[in-house]
């Protein structure tokens, strides 16, 4: 007779072992497969589903296991956990790319909107004073329409790039849009901030020869301009377009 303490054994494992299964195809399939994986999960359950049967129907049989059914609990759980251990590792790496998909902008590799806005919420915690830079590229629609998009995508990434490399370890850098970005500074005066527009200024429009690239920029400062990022962005699109209208004038006056 069947002893009701091993069958319930035996049915939880065999049930646990046909839904590690169903999991583990169902996201292996959607996120990659891994077939070490599946190999693993599938041979050590397994070993402990054969071990709990075997132990289950020992006393209905005159097969004598001996240690048949020690082993297959052993060599199992080795397995089984050395399973776990990969497939949590699997699944950190996951959700590492996953979280940076969510906070990240493909083309650039800046920080999109939503990776900008959890950067600015930590500085702002700390109640430091910094500085909210905006840019607009100029042209990017002339350039699209007499070069391609693809040249049009190689400008926007290219000014990426300049920004980036400009304000290197003195803040963080974002997209917002197609060919706006936005940075967060630290530890700037203002007259650093007047320096890094001219440079930023200088190296964009030297990204196609004769095209004359341009980018427009403004900035606000944290607490004098504004507290929320809502506030800051505002003020600092404002002298964003001033910084245009300064161009355009300036371009009208010497035609």
């Amino acid at each position: 007779m069947i002893e009701i303490r091993k069958l319930v054994v035996f049915l939880f494992v065999a049930l646990l072992f046909i839904y590690m299964i169903w999991i583990n195809f169902r996201v292996l399939n959607k996120f990659g497969h891994k077939k070490l994986l599946s190999a693993l999960m599938i041979s050590g359950l397994g070993l402990i589903t054969i071990g709990t049967f075997f132990d289950m129907i020992s006393n209905l049989v005159d097969m004598k296991f001996g240690t048949l059914i020690p082993i297959c609990f052993t060599v199992g759980a080795i397995i089984f956990v050395i399973y776990i251990i990969l497939w949590s590792n699997y699944i950190a790496q996951m959700m590492s790319t996953l979280n940076e998909y969510a906070h990240n902008d493909p083309m650039t590799g800046l920080y999109n909107r939503m990776g900008f806005e959890k950067v600015f919420e930590i500085k702002i915690a700390t109640q430091e004073s910094f500085y909210i830079m905006v840019f607009d590229l100029d042209k990017t629609k002339l350039i699209n329409d007499k070069f391609g998009h693809l040249k049009g995508d190689q400008y926007i990434i290219s000014a990426a790039r300049i920004i980036k490399d400009e304000i290197g370890k003195n803040g963080f850098v974002g997209r917002t849009g197609g060919d706006e970005f936005v940075a967060l500074l630290e530890n700037m005066t203002e007259e650093k901030i007047e320096d890094l527009k001219f440079f930023i200024k200088n190296h964009v429009s030297h990204i196609f020869n004769k095209q004359n690239t341009q980018i427009s920029i403004g900035y606000s400062k944290y607490k004098e301009d504004g507290e929320t990022f809502e506030e800051l962005l505002s003020f600092a699109d404002k002298k964003m377009y001033e910084d245009k209208e300064k161009r355009k004038e300036f371009y009208l006056k010497n035609q």
